[in-house]
């Protein structure tokens, strides 16, 4: 009865508006946050020193921006492990939260980080203060400080104004009347520009998740539109989750869609076409999925909005480098895709190093992988090593694996998840001569060496010798 009468105290005084003291004294501790002390959820004085005006915390007492998992986040994260939004009561998550109202802005940052270019930018240890062509045939940029697999390719929207060109100046693109003329990506123009065309409708989506919207959404659509946007599933698997649906409906007298729709297709099976307010349900392919539009030249509405992902894909990206297969040569470094700046997300591969008699010496002299979790061992972004069929080890954070010299055939595999990178890892190898090399340990053999019985007769004269 205590704890219900208190708890009507703090829905009472939240609805009232008040707001936490910080720092508050309680009992003999003062504290700088919510606390538990003698509750089961966290809560925070409405005085300097606690006189029993209190309530639970919530998202206004949170530390914005917070960072958990390695991502920074502005407003209540999903919910994750948790069944419902939260935010973390200090700066760097110590395993202080509380849970965040229902009409809060909920960010995953997975899906809904910004489109926008992050400058300057990190790229194989160059910095990037605008759209670069470093491998890569399209103008491109960083979606984080430090490149790790998020980009964009440029366009209009990455351009500055007013921008320096020929001595004059422009805040608007040049030569318009010319396919709708260009503008530069620098205050001062260095060679750096992109089309201020107006682009069609539809392209090859190559990222691994995403929002994806229909042209002008969620303002209404054009007319006359013929758009196909395409996911490759890379070897993985395509899911596509519709948020939004309003498209003109269909012929009332057979219920087709006859005027405006969408049609998904999966490689080139079509799944169906959906118009009106029906759209389609969740989507999972292994083939890459195409959504096509069709408009005609009457009535509009404001289109689709959806959330794709590729899971377990091939990786891809500006630079980004195969990684895996047989190793050859008599020594030889290999280093992470990205290495030393970072590596990329959802990667998986494996480099294989040859038998040879003599032995081969395997070193990693530098390695940074994703620390691991608490209880959860190598779970996250790992290196594997075999020697032969039997596994030596999973390798993570600061730890390399040892350096060994091994006799049987070796595979080192690497394996990401989806989010969270570290610089990565360099190994070498070298096959070593057999003149030079100790042979490998000989296992004893079934036969009992000259004498009678266990232990006797030659082998006992070696023991002899070291005790000796």
């Amino acid at each position: 009865m205590a704890q219900l009468f208190f708890a009507v105290l703090a829905l009472a005084a939240s609805v009232r508006g008040q707001q936490c003291v910080f720092p508050f004294t309680y009992g003999s501790t003062t504290y700088y946050s919510c606390t538990t002390a003698a509750s089961t959820g966290f809560w925070c004085s409405f005085d300097a020193v606690y006189s029993g005006n209190w309530k639970y915390c919530d998202e206004q007492e949170c530390a914005f921006p917070f960072i958990y998992d390695g991502q920074t986040f502005t407003t209540c994260a999903a919910g994750g492990a948790l069944s419902s939004p939260w935010c973390s009561l200090d700066t760097v998550y110590q395993g202080n939260y509380v849970s965040c109202s229902d009409d809060v802005v909920i960010v995953d940052p997975l899906d809904d980080k910004p489109e926008a270019c992050h400058f300057p930018f990190e790229y194989q240890g160059q910095t990037y203060t605008t759209c670069t062509l470093e491998n890569s045939s399209e103008l491109w940029c960083s979606l984080d400080a430090v490149y790790d697999g998020n980009y964009k390719y440029c366009g209009e929207e990455d351009c500055v104004f007013p921008f320096s060109y020929n001595g004059e100046s422009y805040d608007e693109c040049v030569d318009q009347d010319n396919n709708g003329g260009w503008c530069s990506l620098d205050h001062v123009y260095q060679g750096n520009y992109v089309s201020c065309a107006v682009k069609p409708c539809g392209e090859t989506i190559n990222k691994d998740h995403g929002v994806l919207t229909s042209p002008n959404y969620p303002n209404n659509y054009d007319h006359d539109m013929d758009c196909s946007w395409t996911i490759p599933a890379r070897g993985g698997t395509v899911s596509l989750q519709f948020q939004d649906f309003v498209l003109e409906g269909g012929a009332t007298t057979f219920g087709s869609c006859t005027f405006d729709y969408v049609e998904v297709f999966a490689g080139d099976r079509n799944l169906g076409s959906w118009c009106g307010s029906y759209g389609p349900t969740n989507i999972t392919s292994n083939q890459d999925v195409t959504i096509h539009m069709f408009t005609d030249g009457s009535i509009a509405d404001r289109g689709f909005k959806l959330k794709y992902k590729v899971e377990g894909g091939t990786p891809f990206g500006p630079g980004l480098e195969e990684c895996g297969g047989m190793l050859h040569g008599q020594h030889g470094e290999v280093v992470s895709p990205g290495f030393p700046v970072a590596y990329h997300d959802n990667i998986d591969c494996t480099w294989y190093l040859g038998a040879k008699p003599s032995g081969m010496v395997l070193e990693f002299p530098d390695f940074d992988l994703e620390k691991p979790g608490e209880y959860q061992g190598c779970s996250y972004d790992f290196v594997e090593i075999y020697n032969g069929l039997n596994r030596v080890g999973r390798f993570c954070g600061s730890s390399p694996p040892p350096m060994d010299t091994y006799y049987e055939k070796v595979s080192i595999r690497f394996k990401t998840d989806q989010h969270t990178v570290a610089r990565g890892f360099r190994f070498n190898w070298t096959y070593l001569h057999s003149a030079t090399t100790p042979a490998p340990p000989m296992e004893p053999t079934t036969d009992s060496p000259d004498g009678s019985g266990e232990g006797s007769g030659a082998l006992d004269d070696v023991f002899d010798r070291f005790i000796l």
